[in-house]
């Protein structure tokens, strides 16, 4: 403290020009300890070479399956197994009988069904009627906005515009969302159609062709509409259902090669083929997505309906293709461009590219560069190497 009040006694006695001298001094002693100490650290520019390669654009969602090759076959009502038709190895017919059930239901039970299902069957037919209404009222909507705004060449910021197309879009939201409304009343109409059949005696059918196996039952055995009671092997194909995005659907068509994760199977992958791609959209939380429909091309006896999978659709794909990695392209006066190290200045200078597909990783380069070609793929402060790249050290001036 002493020390620090002997220099400031002595500063205060330095003539004006000595303190503009020293405090010089101390600005250059500063600059160069720590600006041009930062300026000269070296920059590690990280090289690549242009290579050929493949490449594939992948459109990835969740989706789940649909079907497997098997049925299981419940009893569709809830009683006392009195006679039983088939054995395991037995080839049946869809509409075979399998078993049959003497009912337990009460008069009361089936009353109960019977009044269930009228309301349901009710309900959809005025769900499906209100279907014509909504339709009516969106075609009405965008003739309104095909006349008022449309055919009167209206601006898009013009108020009769905004509003016609905004009640066109409003009516066929409507609409679709009715598309909705029906299928749940029909999945309504379907489980109460179910339980009041489960409440009258009768045989159990088989719902598919195939082959009898697991038959897990006997006659007086008492059974519920709800217990599985047999497997149907059947010959029919593995179905997967996944809905994609407005975005990516344009790239998705029939006949495309997938791959098909199974979450529940230790993260089995089985090849896919897509075989049909939804035209229309279907509103699932406010949002439009298009269902796809996918075939396993191979099948795996531990499947089950319902089970969630990974969809990986190759949309496009290209070999022995000029590849980079897409951290070496950088936008550049609009367009994209990669940076190469001229020798003659010791500079970097950009080069423009014209990019084709991209992937993940790398995209396809369709002009501007030529194999071989090193390119700066990154630039860092240290010298790790990247994958397939050297390191240039670039110092201070």
């Amino acid at each position: 403290m002493k020390l620090l009040k002997k220099i400031f006694n002595r500063l205060k006695v330095l003539k004006k020009w000595q303190k503009i001298l020293l405090i010089a001094i101390l600005a250059l002693v500063i600059y160069f300890l720590f600006f041009r100490s930062s300026k000269d650290s070296p920059l590690t520019l990280q090289f690549t070479e242009v290579k050929k390669g493949n490449l594939q654009e992948i459109v990835s969602e969740t989706g789940e399956v649909s079907t497997s090759n098997k049925t299981e076959i419940a009893s569709s009502i809830s009683g006392v197994v009195t006679e039983i038709y088939i054995e395991n190895g037995q080839t049946v017919k869809k509409g075979d009988k399998l078993f049959y059930v003497e009912s337990s239901a009460t008069e009361e039970d089936r009353s109960k069904a019977y009044s269930e299902y009228l309301s349901a069957k009710n309900n959809l037919a005025s769900a499906k009627a209100k279907m014509n209404t909504l339709d009516s009222a969106m075609w009405k909507a965008h003739e309104e906005f095909e006349s008022k705004s449309l055919d009167t060449d209206l601006s898009v910021d013009d108020p009769i515009y905004i509003q016609t197309k905004g009640d066109w879009q409003a009516a066929e939201a409507n609409r679709l969302n009715q598309d909705q409304v029906i299928a749940q009343a029909q999945s309504a109409l379907n489980n109460v159609a179910l339980a009041y059949q489960s409440t009258s005696s009768g045989p159990v059918k088989a719902t598919v062709d195939g082959q009898i196996a697991n038959l897990s039952i006997a006659a007086g055995q008492t059974v519920a509409s709800t217990d599985s009671a047999l497997i149907i092997k059947t010959t029919s194909e593995n179905w997967v259902i996944v809905a994609i995005n407005e975005n990516d659907i344009v790239e998705v068509a029939p006949e495309q090669k997938a791959v098909v994760l199974i979450d529940a199977l230790s993260e089995i992958e089985l090849p896919a083929t897509v075989q049909r791609v939804d035209e229309f959209a279907t509103i699932s939380s406010d949002v439009a997505v298009y269902y796809v429909y996918l075939t396993l091309d191979e099948s795996n006896q531990q499947l089950r309906p319902g089970m969630t999978a990974q969809v990986s659709i190759t949309t496009q794909e290209k070999n022995d293709i000029l590849l980079i990695p897409n951290t070496a392209i950088k936008p550049y006066q609009g367009e994209k461009a990669v940076q190469i190290f001229d020798e003659k200045t010791q500079s970097t200078v950009y080069q423009p590219v014209k990019i084709g597909l991209s992937g993940d990783v790398s995209s396809e380069v369709l002009s501007g560069l030529s194999e071989g070609q090193k390119i700066i793929s990154s630039d860092s402060s240290s010298s790790k190497n990247s994958s397939g790249g050297g390191g240039f050290m670039m110092g201070g001036n």
